[in-house]
């Protein structure tokens, strides 16, 4: 039991026992936790009228009246010493006061860290955030061994595009155009990283000897991409039927001169290498050409002049685009940082509108049907577009890598929820929305409102994705929220307001999470481990009776949304050996939930 011990818990001397024999004498047991404590079989300081577990969260806190009875003399020595000991911390206590500042840090002085202050140490990020956590694993009854199954599968998955000899093939010009209009299309909005004029210096590559070095694997990547996207959307969301792996075979025959290279081309070789397995949905093999990609960048900023306009341009967007690409494919895995983000104060954010957009005049079969006027209207359109989601997404990252919990810190090194740094944080949020602009602005919605359900062709996927974010955003504020009211059983109307808040956060997200998945090609596998923690920790605090007792929350809604994780295109998620196991465990878990 941790409830604090009085004098009658230390055995006595046996030399006092008036019988010969040994023999283990009766310990009796004095209440000094309250009962708010007692219930939940933790700590307590015992202070009067209110302990510090109850007067933090504004609690009524009562003593049960004990029968007094005789004091032993070990008890009434040790009552002393406690007494002394109670004189002595108030004295450091009143001494420590005076440093502080705020009333919260005030009141940490007094309240002492029971079992659930420990619940998030360590592990202070967003729930979905943490599939390669044994504690969040734990939390969710999934046993500590998930997410190393995880792990082991991704890691275990078989390379692509290693170790086999490149095999020669004529390209047609139609198919090479076809590729790099899908590339623009469906993957180089979501990190612009392409000079402009890359359209031109393509053809000449791709049509020519193919030399060794870092624009021929640029290029070949780029086709290789291309083709995956364009299969993705013409069979449905299955990417791969292995004639992508012919342009990648010869790409991967030309990076080991592309390594070598300290070139911005070699970087986003990198970059493109790490997107390509994005799209495969292979995460972990992704992420190690991205750590590449990052310390290429890095290096490649040490001595890249400012003065030099397009270079620094281009190197800007490298970085910025390896960071989004490092942060997304990182909140997943427990892997090594490569500190991208130790620069992220000193390197400006990137002018996307000197990015390359493909021109629809240099031979696709848009170009034939398509006048110069809606051309030049087309691509500001989508210009303005792409830039003002990737500064969205640089702001969202940045909001995310600073602070995305609400907890505080106790003075005694416990962590407990904070409604003002929730409070605060919402506040960050919702300057964040405000400031997008129309073109890739999303409808947000209100506590308890409806959620629509719009048509897949009719949403913006740029905005979307960032609607997407915005809610998971939501819930990560929360979480700690329901957390510890699944942990204490009881909560102020304040905290319980937030856990409703949550709930609302999940039915607001999950339908754009599930248009988002189809979509976005390149994030499909976080968008996907997105959804499995989302959903495991919806269902696991929709199970908590205090919840269900004191939240008003659209069970049966909660339940449609919960359910609908289901209708994810499963060739989709067999992709993927990991997809695959989570989805095994999320459909299973939904059944039951509700059974």
């Amino acid at each position: 039991m941790d409830y604090l011990r009085d004098a009658s818990h230390e055995d006595a001397n046996p030399s006092d026992s008036p019988s010969a024999a040994p023999r283990r004498r009766t310990r009796t047991r004095t209440t000094t936790a309250c009962d708010a404590c007692r219930a939940r079989r933790t700590k307590c300081d015992s202070q009067r009228p209110h302990c510090g577990y109850c007067r933090i969260r504004g609690l009524k806190c009562h003593y049960e009246q004990a029968a007094p009875g005789p004091a032993s003399r070990v008890e009434v020595e040790l009552a002393s010493i406690n007494k002394r000991l109670d004189y002595i911390t108030n004295v450091i206590s009143r001494g420590e006061r005076a440093c502080l500042v705020t009333n919260e840090a005030t009141a940490d002085q007094h309240e002492h860290c029971s079992r659930e202050d420990y619940a998030f140490t360590g592990e202070e990020k967003l729930p979905f955030q943490l599939l390669g956590t044994e504690c969040m694993m734990t939390i969710l009854g999934l046993g500590p061994g998930f997410a190393t199954t995880v792990a082991k599968l991704e890691r275990n998955a078989p390379a692509v595009g290693v170790g086999t000899s490149p095999r020669v093939r004529f390209i047609q010009q139609q198919e090479a155009l076809a590729a790099l209009a899908a590339f623009s299309q469906y993957v180089h909005v979501w990190y612009p990283i392409l000079r402009p004029g890359f359209s031109e210096r393509y053809l000449t590559i791709i049509s020519g000897p193919l030399t060794p070095g870092a624009e021929s694997c640029l290029v070949l990547l780029v086709a290789a991409i291309g083709t995956l996207a364009q299969q993705d959307v013409d069979l449905g969301g299955s990417c791969n039927d292995g004639s992508s792996e012919l342009f990648l075979e010869a790409a991967m025959a030309s990076l080991p001169p592309a390594l070598t290279e300290n070139s911005i081309e070699s970087v986003q070789c990198m970059v493109l290498l790490s997107i390509y397995h994005c799209c495969l949905s292979k995460p972990c093999q992704a992420y190690d050409y991205a750590m590449v990609a990052s310390f290429k960048v890095q290096n490649l900023l040490k001595y890249v002049d400012a003065s030099d306009g397009e270079l620094y341009e281009h190197t800007k967007r490298a970085y910025w685009a390896t960071l989004l690409l490092e942060s997304e494919l990182r909140v997943q895995f427990d892997v090594v940082a490569s500190g991208i983000w130790n620069h992220d104060d000193h390197v400006a954010l990137p002018n996307s509108r000197r990015a390359w957009q493909f021109d629809l005049e240099a031979g696709s079969p848009q170009g034939s049907i398509t006048s110069p006027a809606s051309i030049v209207s087309a691509e500001a359109t989508q210009t303005d577009q792409t830039q003002s989601y990737f500064l969205a997404e640089i702001a969202m990252r940045r909001m995310l890598h600073r602070c995305n919990t609400a907890i505080r810190r106790t003075s005694r090194g416990g962590i407990i929820y904070a409604p003002k740094i929730a409070r605060e944080l919402e506040l960050q949020l919702d300057e964040w929305y405000d400031y997008l602009p129309e073109t890739v602005r999303f409808q947000r919605l209100e506590l308890n409102d409806v959620t629509p359900s719009p048509d897949f062709a009719s949403v913006e996927p740029l905005g979307n994705f960032l609607c997407v974010q915005y809610y998971c955003c939501k819930l990560s504020i929360y979480w700690p929220a329901v957390y510890q009211c699944m942990e204490d059983g009881i909560a102020t109307a304040e905290v319980v307001e937030h856990c409703e808040r949550f709930f609302d956060a999940y039915m607001h997200l999950m339908p754009s999470l599930l248009i988002c998945i189809r979509h976005c090609i390149v994030n499909r596998w976080t968008l996907y481990a997105s959804i499995f923690m989302t959903s495991m920790a919806v269902m696991h605090a929709s199970q908590s009776e205090y919840l269900r007792t004191n939240c008003v929350v659209d069970w049966s809604r909660l339940r449609a949304c919960l359910e609908s994780t289901s209708s994810v295109d499963r060739r989709i998620i067999d992709t993927s050996p990991s997809l695959s196991f989570l989805g095994e465990a999320l459909f299973g878990r939904v059944a039951e939930s509700w059974s």
